[in-house]
């Protein structure tokens, strides 16, 4: 149920269709491969809009009835509508308005009935009566506008009204859940039930009624005499619609929602509903008299609102999506109407027609009488995932049908999609590659009809990209670490021979003192490849010398986006590396595109530096270090002290800073014990590449 604007009952409520869905499903394919999509079943249809289109239970598109639909904008949501005497059309909705349609006049105000919304309405001679929440009163309108109360039910809705014969009306209430019978301004209780609301009413033909609640989802009977009785207990929580047909079969819409978004509510009067109902599930069942019941139909939408009998069968007004179908056989529904609006609330029948409302926005559509010649169908928007061009459209069937297409790049259609094209003679699609795709069918009259549409797309072959080209510095990524001590497990006997095992750690943590030669040329290449249509890609890696040697492959047809290679064959200068990528694997012969990027430039230096000068001596008795080192081609960044093969640590030069070819030092070094010492002293260059001295020396003992 719906107060003051907001969703209530456990069913959820009104909400826009959420999401366009493929007709179709396309199976896995390479973007080089033609791949199609095919709408040949009810389900593929689900989603459509049609006019004068009918979708058969076994997806066959046929010419429908005549329809014609009357917009207005003086109401936010429509709850109900009633077919009055002289043909005209009443239609109930938020603010306490009832407006009144008629093909001469077109719409109206016919009457204000208060704050809140006008939930239910009944034809009553030449006007009719309406109950309205939530202060739950009934109202009774004259055909000139003028309006009486009836009754105040003391309850806060009044979700449906029927006769009661003699002036007398049975009224569907919540929040407590009771049917109520009004005669000359009296009100009485007839069934006060265990549900919140009471949702759903029906007359049974023998001035009883039939009800349906919002929680126990139960059918309940009142007879004109008085006695009740519960019809049907549905698994489902809600009865949101019922109708009995000639025969007595009584139809039950059943609804089970697990989530539904809300509005806020609002006592002034509704918003419009906008939230989205995920996991809903809606069914029809049909009941006999005597409570036998039986499963009819699966409802492709979450939500039915309105059900009205037909001959052979029951309508069934439905939403997120909205749409009329016409159920005459078990899961047989066909699909009668499918307008753009958000849901269809009510349904009136009229002689050979059928009137039915929409909220979100309102608008009032008929259906009939006659058939439609010229009626419309428009596919669901599918959606290729990536930029696609369009091949043929093809049909089977009979009669004349005519088809357009158009395409976009949003994933609603909308002002920037492109026109509608009309579709050659050989299927061929005009429509300028896109990432959705549209198609429309025009059906002539007579047996026109569609059995199967298929589309054929495919995606241009795009360029891919190489991203974030890096050169790392030699040596990178092997460079100087603790070895990890290893853990073994150990089996031991003990004495009178019980064997035990355990773990011991062996060995222990030792710094390397450097980096290993093996490792020093090592040069690390990555990259990031990007395919625009998802195809794997190939890597060729090439060097040069700059400014203009030529290229030289060092790595080719590789899958990872990262390369090693030792850089000590090449001679000492200034390099570039190119990646190039290939989408060979996903393309046709000849259809590859191959994509390339340049590196900054880096330098190789694979000349190591030298210590030219290292001595100590016992100065003012203490060590004193000294000595020089140099770099031929680039310059030195660090110097490092090792004593007695102990760990390095930093040797800061005369000046502070190691950024020249050429450093020299001179530092004391008053720490070390008296007696003899091994001091190494190492020099790194910006490559990586080092180079050790050292000398023994004896420090004197304190004076």
């Amino acid at each position: 149920m719906i107060e003051g604007g907001r969703v209530r009952g456990r069913w959820g409520g009104i909400g826009l269709m959420c999401g366009l869905a493929l007709a179709s499903a396309a199976s896995p394919a390479r973007p080089a491969d033609t791949q199609f999509w095919t709408s040949n079943s009810a389900a593929d249809h689900a989603r459509a809009e049609s006019r004068g289109v009918v979708v058969e239970a076994d997806g066959v598109l046929r010419p429908g009835p005549r329809t014609a639909s009357f917009a207005t904008d003086s109401l936010a949501i429509a709850w109900c509508l009633a077919v009055l005497k002289d043909g005209s059309v009443a239609v109930g909705g938020d603010d306490g308005r009832v407006l009144r349609w008629s093909e001469r006049a077109g719409w109206r105000v016919w009457a204000r009935l208060g704050p809140g919304q006008v939930q239910s309405m009944a034809a009553d001679g030449d006007g009719a009566v309406a109950g309205v929440g939530p202060r739950g009163n009934v109202y009774r309108i004259a055909a000139n506008g003028d309006t009486s109360r009836l009754a105040a039910t003391g309850e806060r809705h009044v979700w449906g009204l029927v006769s009661a014969g003699k002036g007398a009306w049975y009224a569907a209430t919540g929040t407590r859940g009771r049917l109520l019978r009004i005669s000359g301004g009296r009100v009485e209780v007839l069934l006060d039930t265990e549900e919140s609301n009471l949702v759903s009413l029906a007359s049974d033909g023998s001035g009883g009624v039939y009800a349906g609640g919002d929680s126990r989802g139960r059918v309940y009977q009142v007879r004109s005499s008085g006695g009740a009785r519960t019809l049907y207990d549905a698994p489902e929580d809600e009865i949101r619609g019922l109708a009995v047909g000639g025969d007595g079969v009584v139809w039950a819409a059943a609804l089970s929602v697990s989530a539904a978004s809300e509005e806020p509510a609002s006592e002034e009067g509704p918003q419009p509903t906008r939230g989205a109902v995920s996991g809903g599930r809606a069914l029809l069942y049909r009941l006999t008299p005597e409570g036998e019941a039986s499963m009819w139909w699966t409802a492709p939408q979450p939500l039915v609102f309105a059900l009205t009998p037909t001959l052979r069968g029951v309508r069934a007004a439905t939403g997120n999506r909205a749409g009329v179908y016409r159920i005459e056989r078990p899961n047989g529904a066909v699909l009668e109407l499918a307008p753009p609006q958000g849901q269809i609330t009510a349904l009136a029948p009229h002689g050979d027609a059928l009137y039915a409302i929409t909220s979100n926005p309102v608008v009032l559509w008929r259906l009939g009488p006659g058939s439609e010649a010229g009626g419309e169908l428009l596919s669901t928007v599918q959606d290729a995932k990536r930029f696609a061009r369009y091949g043929r459209l093809r049909a089977t069937g009979t009669g004349e049908r005519t088809f357009s297409t158009r395409t976009g790049n949003s994933e609603t259609p909308d002002t920037t999609w492109t026109p509608w094209q009309g579709v050659g003679g050989d299927g061929a699609i005009a429509s300028p590659p896109g990432r959705y795709f549209q198609w429309k069918v025009k059906l002539g009259g007579g047996e026109s009809s569609v059995d199967e549409v298929t589309v054929s797309w495919r995606e241009p072959n795009l360029p891919p990209r190489v991203e974030e080209l890096s050169v790392a510095a030699q040596g990178q990524g092997f460079r100087e670490g603790e070895l990890g001590a290893r853990t073994e497990a150990i089996t031991q006997t003990l004495p009178g021979g019980q064997k035990v095992e355990y773990s011991a750690t062996v060995g222990g943590s030792r710094p390397l003192r450097e980096m290993p030669v093996w490792a020093r040329g090592l040069r690390t290449l990555s990259w990031r490849g990007v395919d625009p249509n998802g195809d794997a890609l190939r890597y060729r890696v090439l060097v040069r010398a700059e400014p203009d040697g030529d290229w030289i492959e060092i790595g080719k047809d590789l899958e990872p986006s990262l390369l090693t290679w030792n850089t000590n064959t090449l001679p000492d200068g200034r390099y570039r590396v190119k990646v190039e990528a290939s989408d060979r694997e996903g393309n046709a012969v000849g259809e590859a595109i191959v994509a390339e990027a340049v590196s900054e430039p880096f330098h190789v230096d694979n000349h190591s530096p030298q210590v030219t000068a290292l001595d100590a001596s016992v100065e003012g008795g203490r060590v004193v270090l000294s000595g020089a080192a140099s770099e031929g081609e680039g310059w030195l960044q660090r110097l490092d002290l090792s004593v007695d093969d102990g760990p390095w640590r930093s040797l800061s030069p005369e000046g502070g800073f190691a950024d020249s070819p050429r450093l020299t030092f001179r530092v004391p070094l008053p720490e070390l014990s008296p007696g003899p010492h091994l001091l190494s002293v190492r020099a790194v260059d910006a490559a990586g590449n080092t180079a050790t001295r050292a000398v023994r020396v004896t420090a004197p003992r304190a004076r």
